[in-house]
């Protein structure tokens, strides 16, 4: 029973917050008096039904979607592709990095500097033809050494060769032309055919241990890192396999098609394409980076050294940065920018320079032939043009230090070994030059131009000229 306060009225414990008796419906004497509970003021109205997704919280939560989207967007290449990561793993180590006495891979190293070190080289050769052996017709594999076995890719064959003596140990036949040099790691050797597949070989005997198909001919040289392998082809992508199962880990797509050998340095990859693109990837995961973008075609291999890539495109060469990253966009609106300012549009700077970019050598300020690669060591870099001069740089600022004139053009890169500099020209000169004064110690006339690049292991000089000769020089 309801209890009475001393002026007549219920006690307040027995009262709603509205101030009607307990169990009493606030709306019912609102209803009885032919109002509805909503006219009532908000005090005297019952509790609500709270809406979770109301106007605001849904425009509220599209706005903070798509800040997130765009920061996502922005930054893509600096975060990891965890799905790669996780689910796309390579079950080996294998690399195709050249071991003290050996030369298992284009350019000699990862980083495609084309040079050993002092403690490396050996003693070095003193010009003196070992043996020369032929191969047919002339094709752009260039040889590699392992094991005491050199391995060259022919025409409509592949070869391999005792490298003390030059006897044939096996031959296997090939679907075509081997354009590009084969790589060794662990128990493989991989090769690249025009009819698409890659191949991984037996060393012993050159038979096939396992193939994948890629979407075109194949003719750049294969790289191993970290048991992935990689390798371009003619349909623009750039291939990261399982070295060991030929799993696909992942696949990037480049603007053109790739025909030389990616470099490698601190989980950073450098590609090039025939569009003079310059593409700089995660080594692991395929990500891009940056694309530095030149006007004409980049033929030769990126070789990467003190945090820069160098490259020839349009017989100049180029150092960019090897660190930079690309916002995703940057270049088109850059390209709009610098539209807008060739239309002299009032109030538009100036376009920025292109990003990463660190210095361009053409010699003389003028149009150069340069079409090699370059080698790279101790701060210095040494690169050939096609009129037959050997330029040396700094490495870093890429001033001129000093010329030498030889024989013929420069289309095969230089090799550095124990500081002597080992060049072939286009008129068929082998040279040993002093790294630092430019002084010829022995030249050697191999009657044939060079045009692919030199392995050096134990003293012994192994190329290739172009009238498909093998030669072994120490």
């Amino acid at each position: 029973m309801n209890q009475l306060a001393p002026d007549g009225s219920l006690s307040p414990k027995e009262q709603t917050p509205t101030g009607l008796p307990a169990g009493t419906d606030p709306a019912a004497p609102a209803a009885a008096a032919g109002y509805s509970a909503a006219s009532l003021p908000a005090w005297a109205q019952g509790p609500r039904q709270r809406r979770f997704f109301t106007r605001k919280r849904l425009i509220s939560g599209g706005v903070i979607l798509l800040l997130l989207g765009f920061l996502l967007w922005l930054n893509y290449p600096f975060l990891p592709d965890f799905r790669v990561l996780l689910f796309s793993r390579p079950t080996s180590q294998l690399s195709s990095q050249s071991a003290p006495g050996q030369w298992t891979m284009h350019g000699g190293d990862l980083a495609q500097t084309k040079a050993l070190p002092r403690d490396t080289a050996g003693s070095p050769p003193a010009g003196r033809l070992l043996w020369s052996t032929p191969l047919g017709e002339n094709t752009r594999s260039a040889p590699i050494v392992a094991d005491g076995r050199v391995y060259f890719g022919g025409h409509f064959q592949i070869a391999a060769f005792d490298a003390a003596t030059g006897d044939l140990l096996w031959r296997q036949p090939a679907t075509g032309p081997v354009a590009g040099t084969l790589a060794a790691a662990g128990p493989y050797i991989y090769v690249g055919f025009q009819d698409h597949h890659l191949h991984a070989l037996d060393p012993a005997t050159g038979e096939s241990r396992w193939q994948f198909r890629a979407g075109d001919a194949i003719t750049a040289a294969p790289v191993v890192h970290q048991g992935i392998l990689y390798f371009g082809s003619w349909d623009g992508r750039l291939y990261a396999l399982d070295s060991a199962t030929g799993a696909e880990i992942w696949t990037y797509q480049a603007t053109a098609r790739i025909a030389s050998p990616a470099a490698i340095s601190d989980n950073i990859l450098a590609v090039g394409d025939r569009n003079g693109r310059m593409h700089l990837l995660n080594a692991r995961t395929g990500q891009n980076r940056l694309i530095f973008r030149t006007p004409k075609s980049t033929y030769a291999a990126a070789v990467m050294a003190h945090d820069l890539v160098y490259f020839p495109a349009g017989g100049r060469l180029y150092a960019i940065n090897a660190a930079e990253k690309e916002i995703p966009g940057q270049y088109q609106f850059k390209r709009v920018w610098a539209q807008l300012w060739l239309w002299k549009t009032p109030g538009v700077p100036p376009p920025a320079k292109q990003q990463a970019g660190r210095w361009r050598f053409s010699p003389d300020g003028t149009d150069s032939t340069i079409v090699a690669a370059p080698a790279v060591a101790g701060g210095r870099l040494y690169v050939g043009d096609l009129q037959g001069i050997l330029y040396t740089l700094d490495a870093l600022t890429g001033r001129e230090l000093a010329r030498t004139q030889l024989q013929g053009g420069l289309y095969a890169p230089p090799l550095l070994a124990g500081g002597i500099l080992y060049a072939a020209t286009q008129e068929g000169y082998l040279y040993a030059l002093d790294a630092a004064t430019g002084q010829t110690h022995w030249q050697l006339n191999l009657g044939a131009p060079v045009e692919q690049p030199m392995a050096l292991v134990s003293g012994r000089l192994y190329l290739r000229t172009a009238d498909g000769i093998i030669h072994a020089v120490e």
